[in-house]
């Protein structure tokens, strides 16, 4: 356990929540850095009432709905064996009354039942509890229900019969997943209330806060690791070549490693697909540059920042997205961190593709250059290639 603490204020992060970020792959790794970090409440001059514990992770139980005994018991099996707390039920009108009494909770539920459907106890669920986590059991073939649940915000959905290992991976991502939307939920409260008092001490708070969210983040998938501190450092690099501002510069960079923050609210199974997306699929990949701004926007401190992260994928010829904006409409820091995450993208292998060479990513960058990116920064960019990869 790493433990920062100053008289009245105190941050506590425990190796339960770490997990709840990043899962047990990276953890020894992430521990290991998290044990010699030095916090920037350590700095601050002035004490506060403000006292916030991380959450742990697991906290809560699993609820399993399903009307087959045999599944009941297989898949309670599977997960009590890994250390959770299981209720049970045949029911979904049971589970819902369960879940009303507000314990935090995953529901796993079967598709399909006879007294309602699993996506119909998932919408009254999300009804009681906006923050349940729910995993779709679904029938082969199911394409249809898959796409629905995933519009729904469904945390993730296993074929039947789960797999053991699955079952259980995909219930730990979601007590994950909810411990770090709780964590962030609190640390924006708490800021609201900080802000006019201690601006330039909750950047330093935040923005070490926020990193440590977009390392976790790159952790998700060995194809991402040092993804985000890789285009924070080549974003950086270019704007110093345009000659900005050092304000410029540190706006830039900081947008550079928090570009793909959204991505937190995008189910593993789509960032893990080792095949082509969906039509579907891919506008919830999109989703991540609006999402981001939603995370971040209450942090009025970061000021331009949040222009930049949402137009990172935005191309000069308006094939990007989320807006589909074009030429000047484009920010000159959303170009930046644009090409930066772009080159990087390049160079890294994904489940899906091999990463290209570099001579082969300079070629492809330069036949974009006026396309994606306009002149002036993709020449920037070629001045300013970092090595990083």
């Amino acid at each position: 356990m790493a433990t920062w603490c100053r008289p009245s204020v105190h941050i506590e992060v425990t190796r339960s929540w770490v997990e709840a970020l990043i899962g047990s792959t990276q953890e020894g790794v992430l521990l290991r850095e998290i044990d010699q970090y030095t916090s920037p409440l350590d700095e601050l001059d002035q004490e506060s009432d403000f006292r916030f514990e991380l959450p742990e992770a697991g906290v809560g139980e699993v609820i399993i709905v399903d009307d087959d005994p045999s599944a009941v018991a297989m898949n309670t099996a599977i997960l009590e064996a890994a250390g959770y707390k299981v209720m049970a039920f045949d029911l979904p009108s049971k589970a819902l009354l369960r879940i009303a009494e507000g314990v935090p909770t995953v529901l796993v539920t079967d598709f399909v039942m006879p007294e309602m459907s699993g996506l119909e106890l998932t919408r009254k669920a999300q009804e009681i509890d906006p923050e349940v986590k729910v995993i779709l059991l679904t029938g082969g073939g199911d394409e249809s229900t898959a796409q629905e649940a995933l519009r729904m915000g469904v945390s993730d959905y296993i074929m039947k019969p789960p797999e053991p290992v699955a079952l259980g991976r995909s219930v730990q991502r979601a007590f994950h997943q909810r411990a770090a939307e709780d964590h962030h939920r609190a640390m924006v409260a708490w800021m609201r209330l900080e802000l006019d008092r201690r601006a330039q001490e909750i950047r330093r708070v935040t923005m070490s806060t926020l990193a440590a969210f977009a390392n976790a983040l790159d952790l998700r998938s060995p194809y991402f690791y040092g993804h985000s501190q890789a285009v924070a450092m080549q974003a950086a690099a270019i704007a110093d070549a345009l000659k900005l501002s050092p304000d410029e510069i540190e706006a830039v960079r900081t947008a550079g490693l928090l570009h793909d923050v959204g991505m937190m609210a995008i189910p593993d199974a789509l960032v893990a697909k080792d095949s082509a997306l969906t039509e579907e699929e891919f506008a919830v990949i999109r989703s991540h540059c609006d999402r981001g701004v939603t995370i971040l926007e209450p942090m009025t401190h970061l000021g331009d920042t949040i222009r930049f992260v949402h137009e990172h994928h935005e191309r000069w010829d308006g094939s990007g997205y989320p807006d589909g904006k074009r030429g000047s409409e484009i920010s000159l820091g959303g170009q930046i961190v644009g090409i930066a995450e772009a080159w990087i993208a390049i160079l890294q292998s994904r489940a899906y593709r091999t990463g290209l060479a570099r001579e082969e990513g300079l070629k492809l960058l330069r036949e974009l250059r006026g396309q994606w990116f306009s002149a002036d920064v993709t020449d920037a960019f070629q001045e300013a290639d970092t090595g990083v990869m």
